[in-house]
């Protein structure tokens, strides 16, 4: 593995950290747990963190079943306008799901951000209840992790091998979660200084995470308008 791949791959997995299952929704699960149940959270951590392996695992593996057959074409003419129109697509994409624009529509922005509280509140209780949640959010997000899949992209088309994959695979899921992880850990030991920051935190990650993902569908799409275009000039 290159250093430009590992760098590459560290920046996606960073990206996809700030998502709302692996950062929103942690940082709302820590501040209505009990200091006590604080172990609960880890549960869900664990189980977003082996939905996004096994998922990036059957990716990977369709990636490099199709890169012989499709790799010719995405380094074709065609290859490069199709990818510039998905870039294009994703670019406009990005406008549409922006919490502002939601509003100009006469759409509720807050609506997403009370269904999710609505599922912690009721995913509290028992440990299935946070494995559930975190299914629901992998699910729910697999289809916007743009970063992801361009990460499992770029390790198929570097034909790193079974072995380096899964490894790199794991290692990507582990830093995804790794600011929860960190944030979990401040507010077990030192939670009479951490609970105002958390508290401002959650607040502001509320309202920024439609943002958030607006911005990276916009950068993602951006991206690969540029190296469509690229490709066919």
């Amino acid at each position: 593995m290159t250093i430009a791949l590992a760098g590459f791959l560290l920046a996606m997995a960073l990206v996809d950290s700030t998502s709302i299952g692996t950062l929103v929704i942690p940082v709302w699960l820590i501040l209505a747990t009990r200091r006590e149940h604080l172990g609960r959270v880890v549960v869900y951590l664990v189980t977003i963190a082996l939905f996004y392996f096994v998922l990036g695992l059957a990716l990977a593996a369709g990636a490099s079943a199709l890169m012989p057959v499709l790799g010719d074409f995405f380094t074709s003419t065609p290859g490069y306008a199709v990818i510039t129109a998905v870039g294009v697509g994703l670019f406009w994409l990005s406008y549409r799901i922006d919490p502002k624009a939601k509003a100009k529509r006469g759409q509720d922005p807050a609506e997403s951000s009370r269904r999710w509280h609505a599922r912690i509140t009721g995913a509290l209780g028992t440990p299935g209840g946070l494995i559930g949640l975190a299914l629901v959010a992998g699910v729910i997000e697999a289809a916007s992790m743009l970063p992801y899949l361009a990460a499992i992209g770029a390790m198929s088309a570097a034909d790193l091998g079974v072995a380096t994959t899964v490894a790199t695979l794991a290692a990507y899921c582990v830093v995804m979660i790794l600011p929860a992880l960190t944030i979990l850990t401040l507010r077990i030991v030192a939670a009479r200084w951490v609970d105002r920051p958390l508290a401002r935190l959650g607040a502001w990650a509320e309202r920024s995470a439609g943002s958030a993902t607006a911005w990276t569908v916009g950068i993602v799409g951006v991206l690969l308008a540029l190296n469509g275009i690229g490709g066919l000039v």
